[in-house]
């Protein structure tokens, strides 16, 4: 059997066969290779070799090329060189340059006759150990698993008839996402797209990011599995075919709007009906969780809301103001609850949030209260007035304040005045209450957006925790929410789940009255309107007069 066959078997049992040399085989004018003075047809131990100082050996390596080796290589302190050479004399790699020490080394064995050429230029002992092989026709990728067992039925059936129609029979008849049991008590939730010819990206659900659909093979499949816990609660869009181009990330990125719409194969658009899909989410919510649709819960007493215009001298605009007054407000009573409401519109007409205090009032979960939607105009003036305007926070504590009375007959109270908002609007609700205490003294934030510094978006700086660490105590309690879903990307893009997160912490240290609660959800309307319910029922529910001792 000649060493090539020998190794040929000998590959498979994972092992390296080399010939040893006294020189170098590396000359392309040499006629007559030097014979071998050994040769190891298998290197299942490890190889000492004494080397003199200037006098190159080869080892020359055996085998069929491809196969993937791992060598540890010993040098007991001697400055040596090693190097993969062609027999040929061409050069693959070198691996030591007058290394000292140990190094541990992989290559592919080259297609052509190769030897790893040693030398050292003072004599010394080199020691190589065969830690690993694996022949070429080995390294092939293992099969694909898919975490959804419904997804990977299809994919081994696939690989059989490479039809899909039942399949996709089967969810028109369930709807999407497809839902499986998962580990821990967690539901496997997998969205899926059909026919797509470039790519399909999803927006929102479950997630911090834009993310991409995968194929499933060559078929008309695209799929995303994601594990979640029980309570989750989301919005979504797919988008198929989102066009791509050279040009800024921003621009990029945001292309996905012109494709983005509602699942076709959800069953339950969000608004329910809308002028077309680009103008609706899907939704989707797992069974359990301490979150309640309060807004579903018919009431049977409504409360009044009547509609405004505030023009502000000192901001020089004028909004919408929407004042609500639920069922059993009594002017006279002095400790009636101030609900001031950042982004007014939105949590009226998406978030329905009077019938959600109708029925808390109902249920007698808090008591009647006066609630105060703001518009926030546009998204320019949003993003001046709401992160940290002192303009904005003046006009709160005093037009605005004076406007509510003016309108209900009654002055609100800071003890019994509750700011609340969501992200940009959980941020302006902080830094306004502390710049005004004496105005407000509760804070309801929602997906707070405590990334945000005057330094710049994403200086990582957190400046309502750094101003609450170095700032006066001030009488002002805090209910914090955010959503699993929020966490950091590891991009560098701002996240909402840690700097709330930092922020409780400091309140914490600092001795305020702080309540925080995460839920599995995202930066979503979706959820908020179940979230600000539970942020007023911990901040005016029965037990909270507890916690007032807690303020300073």
């Amino acid at each position: 059997m000649s060493l090539h066959s020998s190794f040929s078997a000998l590959a498979l049992a994972g092992y390296l066969a080399i010939c040893l040399t006294p020189q170098a085989v590396s000359a392309p004018a040499m006629q007559k290779p030097l014979q071998p003075v050994k040769t190891i047809t298998a290197l299942k131990a490890p190889l000492a070799l004494d080397v003199v100082a200037q006098k190159p050996i080869s080892l020359r390596l055996l085998g069929a090329a491809g196969a993937l080796v791992n060598l540890s290589i010993e040098t007991g302190g001697a400055p040596f060189n090693v190097a993969l050479k062609g027999d040929s004399g061409q050069h693959y790699r070198q691996f030591l340059t007058e290394g000292q020490g140990r190094k541990h080394i992989v290559f592919l064995l080259p297609d052509a006759a190769a030897h790893l050429l040693i030398e050292s230029p003072v004599a010394g002992l080199i020691t190589l150990t065969q830690t690993g092989m694996i022949a070429a026709a080995e390294l092939v990728s293992p099969p694909r698993l898919y975490q959804s067992p419904r997804l990977q039925r299809l994919a081994d059936n696939l690989a059989e008839s490479g039809a899909t129609d039942s399949f996709w029979r089967e969810i028109g008849r369930e709807g999407t996402p497809l839902v499986e049991a998962g580990k821990e008590g967690e539901t496997l939730l997998t969205f899926l797209a059909r026919g797509a010819r470039k790519n399909v990206k999803m927006l929102g659900g479950p997630a911090n990011d834009i993310y991409p659909l995968e194929r499933l093979g060559d078929s008309d499949v695209w799929f995303r599995t994601v594990s979640v816990p029980a309570g989750t609660l989301f919005s979504y869009q797919l988008a198929t075919d989102v066009p791509d181009f050279s040009g800024p990330d921003r621009a990029r990125r945001v292309a996905i709007l012109a494709k983005a719409k509602a699942d076709p194969l959800n069953r339950h658009p969000w608004p329910e009906t809308a002028p077309d899909a680009y103008n609706q989410s899907s939704t989707f919510r797992v069974a359990g969780g301490a979150l309640k649709p309060w807004f579903a819960t018919h009431a049977q007493a409504q409360g009044k809301l009547t509609h405004h215009r505030l023009a502000s001298q000192a901001l020089k605009n004028e909004r919408d103001i929407w004042i609500y007054r639920s069922p059993g407000v009594e002017p006279s009573n002095e400790e009636t609850p101030f609900l001031f409401v950042f982004d007014g519109e939105q949590f009226l007409k998406e978030g329905h949030l009077e019938r959600s205090i109708d029925a808390l009032v109902e249920a007698g979960k808090i008591p009647p209260l006066v609630a105060v939607f703001l518009s926030s105009i546009d998204n320019v003036v949003r993003a001046e007035e709401l992160p940290d305007s002192d303009v904005f926070a003046d006009f709160m504590a005093g037009e605005l304040r004076s406007f509510v009375a003016a309108q209900t007959g009654m002055t609100p109270k800071a003890e019994h005045s509750i700011l609340a908002g969501s992200s940009f609007g959980g941020l302006g609700a902080t830094t306004i209450a502390l710049k005004h205490p004496e105005a407000f003294g509760n804070v309801l934030s929602l997906s707070g957006s405590y990334w945000w510094s005057p330094k710049g978006a994403y200086s990582g700086d957190n400046m309502v925790a750094r101003r609450v660490a170095t700032g006066q105590h001030e009488a002002v309690r805090f209910y914090l929410a955010a959503g699993l879903f929020e966490s950091t990307r590891g991009d560098g893009f701002a996240s909402i789940l840690e700097p709330n997160r930092h922020l409780r912490d400091v309140l914490t240290a600092r001795n305020y009255a702080v309540i925080h609660e995460e839920y599995p959800s995202a930066h979503d309307m979706f959820a908020w309107r179940e979230i600000l319910p539970q942020g007023l029922i911990a901040l005016l529910g029965a037990s909270n007069s507890d916690r007032d001792a807690d303020v300073e």
